[in-house]
């Protein structure tokens, strides 16, 4: 189960996204410092990496944090976003007019699935509860949603690159991506937690044997890397990771 310090650390992400000011917390909490350098990262990464016409695919979009950077920084490109809360895919349909967002939960394969949103903390919301989350605290409803995967979602798009945060289910999307993944060759920027991950019976050693038997290296957003496997996700003070094509 996660401690209370790593609760903390992705409680202070969560709400530096929201706020849109992640140095603000820095002052006040030492973990935030790296939150931010991660977030700093990201951006950093999406601007290497995309073109003004480039193809960018958001999945957990939330309010469209990240979607943002990629849409101006590729302002002539195919955006598809992923959101299956519906009043937040709503929301980033409004806001962003141009970006192709699809009321989907992204997974290993195409059904129904039960899951869990978090009114009040809605980035901590999945397709499995978070044992860390009251329901005084996050005020839970239960919905049902449509999964797809990527495969099929993305048959006609060549993707420059890939975002991914579903709260620990990442295996189950990278298994539903191999086809897009292996013909594409994106780089994929992704969450992994470990005690997110095990909520999906997933350990952090198959989420890295899934990118390295689609031919990819892990290294974290920061930079270090390429990560081994014994190291990916134990104690590596990462909670965003960059993959890329090998070779």
């Amino acid at each position: 189960m996660e401690g209370p310090a790593e609760f903390i650390r992705r409680a202070v992400g969560a709400a530096s996204r929201r706020l849109d000011r992640p140095e603000l917390l820095a002052a006040f909490y030492p973990h935030s410092a790296q939150i931010l350098r991660e977030e700093v990262a990201i951006g950093a990464i999406l601007a290497a990496t995309l073109r003004s016409d480039s193809t960018y695919v958001d999945v957990g979009t939330n309010r469209g944090q990240i979607l943002r950077d990629a849409v101006r920084l590729a302002p002539r490109g195919r955006h598809v976003a992923f959101e299956p809360i519906p009043a937040l895919a709503d929301e980033v349909t409004r806001t962003f007019p141009g970006v192709d967002c699809r009321r989907l939960a992204v997974g290993a394969e195409a059904g129904t699935a039960q899951f869990c949103h978090f009114t009040e903390l809605d980035g901590w919301s999945g397709l499995r509860r978070s044992p860390q989350i009251s329901d005084e605290r996050g005020r839970p409803q239960y919905i049902e949603v449509q999964v797809s995967t990527l495969d099929a979602e993305l048959r006609d798009a060549d993707p420059t690159l890939v975002k991914i945060d579903v709260e620990g289910a990442e295996l189950e999307v990278l298994h539903g991506a191999r086809e897009v993944l292996s013909r594409a060759r994106p780089v994929v920027v992704f969450e992994h937690d470990a005690a997110a991950a095990q909520l999906y019976e997933a350990r952090s050693e198959a989420v890295w044997d899934a990118f390295e038997q689609l031919g990819y290296r892990v290294f974290t957003v920061t930079g270090e890397g390429p990560i081994e496997r014994g190291a990916f996700g134990a104690g590596a003070g990462a909670i965003n990771w960059l993959a890329t094509p090998a070779g």
